[in-house]
């Protein structure tokens, strides 16, 4: 757990006010102080813009099936068509 950890650096930010009040509010809100609430938005952004920029590699086999695949034309549904053109009450 990254709390159990000792913490040796420190970040410092100049913000707006106005961006501290609505920070301070939500750390509020989830019962954490400004710098765990912070800390856990910022780590979660963080390894989901990591895992985002991850390479995959494959053999030109499998490369060329799978832009065979993309490149090819799409194929309608019978279930996806009849499920778009249903009108639902809650549409407008």
């Amino acid at each position: 757990m990254m709390s159990a950890l000792r913490k040796t650096k420190t970040v410092n930010l100049r913000i707006e006010p106005e961006t501290h009040d609505l920070i301070a509010r939500a750390a509020e809100v989830c019962g954490k102080s400004i710098t765990a609430f912070m800390t856990e938005a910022s780590v979660y952004t963080a390894q989901e813009e990591l895992l985002d920029q991850r390479f995959i590699g494959v053999s030109a086999d499998v490369f060329e099936a799978v832009s065979d695949q993309l490149a090819a034309p799409g194929v309608a549904r019978d279930n996806l068509v009849k499920l778009f053109q249903t009108k639902l009450d809650w549409m407008d």
